[in-house]
């Protein structure tokens, strides 16, 4: 029987379905581990594997419907190649949408530096590392404010469209993009750092003339341990700054992760 069934070309149908399979989940698992508000670095590796594995099944019948599958090859390392391709296809592309919550977590940490809280770090169990109260309350603000706002129905739609604009199945075409694509990338990382610096920089900078008044103050009046007397200052008017200003953050971070979609598709519109 299973002779029979093999003859009828079923073996080679069920090899493709499983192949685009991993293909489909080669390009979704790196997104899920490296997108804060789909998994990101806080949700325990069995959640991950689980999101990437629904997303996967979710996103499987559009590609085959596309006859990807008859589009597989044959060879080893064809595939091999395809499997790699789609890694670092997913990698860039959980990149970009990263970037708006890092920009958060670096002013977070600026934040923390100029309040002088920097040894104030709070213990983050699911990275299994220390990370600066306010970076981390600032990137846990933008998760939230993200989902809320509906953005991540928009990101979900970019990403099930990337399978359109560039099937698993079809190695991308950078022929002239591929200088343009790389300069992108470290644009919108470098943007992604120069968004942190200025959300940050208000706070920062009436710290700055805090300190200078308390030097003043120190010159007049040395008998004023103006170190111990600027610390609670300092702490306190740099999380007022930070409150007054908070919709102000808010409204950037959101225009720059919705950005981020457009930059995914314009990413995948250079590859094809």
């Amino acid at each position: 029987m299973w002779e029979f069934l093999t003859d009828q070309g079923v073996q080679r149908g069920i090899d493709q379905a499983i192949l685009l399979a991993v293909l489909v989940s080669a390009r979704m698992a790196p997104v899920v581990y490296l997108v804060p508000y789909l998994g990101g670095q806080a949700m325990p590796q069995q959640v991950k594997m689980g999101i990437s594995i629904a997303l996967t099944i979710l996103v499987y019948p559009a590609v085959w419907q596309m006859g990807a599958a008859a589009a597989l090859p044959a060879g080893s390392l064809h595939i091999t190649a395809l499997i790699l391709k789609e890694l670092v296809v997913g990698l860039m592309i959980g990149f970009i949408a990263a970037l708006a919550f890092d920009a958060m977590r670096i002013a977070g940490q600026l934040i923390d530096g100029a309040r002088g809280q920097t040894m104030a770090t709070a213990m983050v169990p699911q990275l299994k590392s220390q990370e600066s109260v306010s970076a981390d309350l600032l990137y846990q603000l933008g998760v939230v404010v993200f989902l809320l706002s509906g953005g991540h129905r928009l990101f979900l739609a970019a990403l099930v469209r990337s399978y359109v604009m560039l099937p698993p199945t079809r190695f991308p075409n950078f022929g002239e993009n591929l200088q343009t694509i790389t300069f992108g990338l470290v644009r919108l990382a470098a943007d992604a750092i120069t968004l942190g610096v200025l959300l940050a920089f208000p706070v920062v900078a009436a710290i700055l003339l805090m300190n200078i008044m308390l030097a003043l103050v120190n010159k007049t009046a040395p008998q004023i341990n103006v170190f111990f007397l600027g610390m609670p200052i300092k702490a306190v008017l740099g999380v007022a700054i930070l409150l007054v200003g908070l919709h102000v953050v808010i409204d950037r971070f959101l225009e720059d992760a919705t950005l981020s979609v457009v930059h995914v598709l314009q990413l995948l519109e250079l590859m094809q």
